[in-house]
């Protein structure tokens, strides 16, 4: 990306188009404040840094390391966003690799010439890890946000001072929500086991195992925070467990070969079976939503689907994918309500005694009851086809996914 990101900030510095007039939806903030700005951000970082650690030497080094590879990497995740989307920016892999430089440089600097303590390590390793993640993650949804506005003819340089007020806002409410939510569930289990919560049960914290693990079985989980503790835990400390790392490598690598999907590989390993069901759920909608749009469009189901069938359910499926959003956005917000009310209250459980008693049984009527509404939000969009009707429909496309999977396994 090279080249890419060279002409990138000769066109933002103005280098060559100093007498060229821009419209209005190519003009950004002056790149000259911005770089002002970003030398202050600096400053503040390497102060911050020597607080933290204690050591002028690490936090100048630090500082520095953490301003070009924030830069870079924000460069590299902005540019895959723009090209594939934030979703698909790769935050976690950006940040793991900036994790192995950061403790080569913090064993250098820290542990061979200064001695600083191995909890220090570890400390002065996160705080750039972290710092960088959050600059890769911020820069592929900007982008995101700027390459939407400009299919819709916004103003760039409008749409940056919004940005730069969201993340002002973000960085000031994320503190006090994180802690709220800590303090309602524990973040990762790793956490909880260290600190336990009190068992609503009895009203004490546990002290036998058994009790910590009954109580820790609502902890949020945190994959990527617990990866990225357990490497530098790993790297300073010695307990890196390497023998799974390596399965991994060796799993992603065939699965690489095979040209399968990682990500719904990965999803499946790493998340428990009640987070993995609802996705299941929802790949079994779209595969229908997307069949049946075909079956509709090109009136039958042998052979590929027509560009114009791929069309139509392309767009048929991204309204599926708004509605699944905003359930997520949803239900986001409604568990910092519920962890509001278990620390400032007590929990939600506790005003409906009967309810409570009936256990899963609930979870499952109100899960059916989402999965009806988003099914039938999905598919008010498939086209209206006379002679055809959903649950005749539903039953041509098992059929042919039965006929295809027969296909598939038969010898040649």
């Amino acid at each position: 990306m090279r080249k890419t990101i060279s002409s990138g900030f000769k066109k933002a510095l103005n280098f060559n188009d100093d007498d060229t007039t821009l419209i209005r939806t190519e003009k950004d903030i002056d790149m000259r404040k911005v770089l002002i700005v970003c030398g202050i951000i600096t400053v503040f970082t390497f102060l911050f840094y020597w607080w933290a650690t204690g050591e002028i030497l690490l936090a100048l080094v630090g500082a520095g390391f953490l301003a070009v590879a924030a830069f870079f990497f924000s460069a590299v995740s902005g540019y895959i966003a723009g090209v594939v989307g934030s979703s698909n920016s790769p935050v976690s892999g950006m940040t793991i690799a900036t994790l192995m430089f950061t403790a080569a440089l913090v064993w250098v600097v820290g542990d061979l010439l200064l001695g600083m303590t191995t909890e220090s390590l570890m400390t002065a390793t996160l705080i750039i890890a972290a710092v960088v993640a959050v600059n890769a993650a911020i820069a592929g949804d900007v982008m995101q946000d700027l390459k939407t506005g400009h299919m819709v003819g916004a103003t760039p340089w409008r749409q940056q001072i919004a940005e730069i007020v969201g993340v002002m806002v973000g960085a000031i409410a994320i503190g006090p929500v994180l802690m709220l939510l800590h303090d309602a569930f524990r973040i990762s289990k790793t956490a909880c086991y260290r600190d336990p919560l009190v068992d609503p049960d009895t009203g004490l914290v546990p002290t036998t195992p058994e009790g910590i693990a009954e109580v820790c079985e609502t902890a949020l989980l945190a994959p990527q925070a617990e990866l990225i503790g357990a490497i530098i835990s790993g790297i300073f400390g010695g307990d890196f467990n390497l023998p799974m790392v390596l399965i991994g490598a060796i799993i992603a690598c065939i699965i690489i070969w095979k040209k399968m999907p990682v990500m719904s590989v990965a999803i499946g390993i790493y998340l428990p079976i009640y987070l993995s069901v609802p996705i299941i759920v929802g790949g079994l909608l779209h595969f229908f939503v997307s069949r049946i749009t075909h079956y509709r469009v090109d009136g039958t189901l042998v052979g590929d689907a027509s560009q114009e069938a791929e069309r139509t359910a392309k767009g048929v499926t991204d309204k599926g994918v708004l509605i699944g959003a905003g359930f997520i956005a949803g239900e986001s917000l409604m568990g910092v309500l519920i962890a509001f009310f278990i620390v400032t209250f007590k929990h939600p459980r506790d005003w409906f005694d009967q309810i409570s008693q009936l256990g899963q049984t609930l979870s499952l009527i109100f899960y059916a009851c989402f999965v009806a509404v988003f099914a039938f939000l999905a598919t008010r969009s498939i086209p209206r086809t006379e002679g055809h009707n959903f649950a005749t429909d539903c039953l041509q496309v098992v059929i042919d996914a039965g006929r295809r999977f027969i296909n598939s396994v038969r010898p040649p």
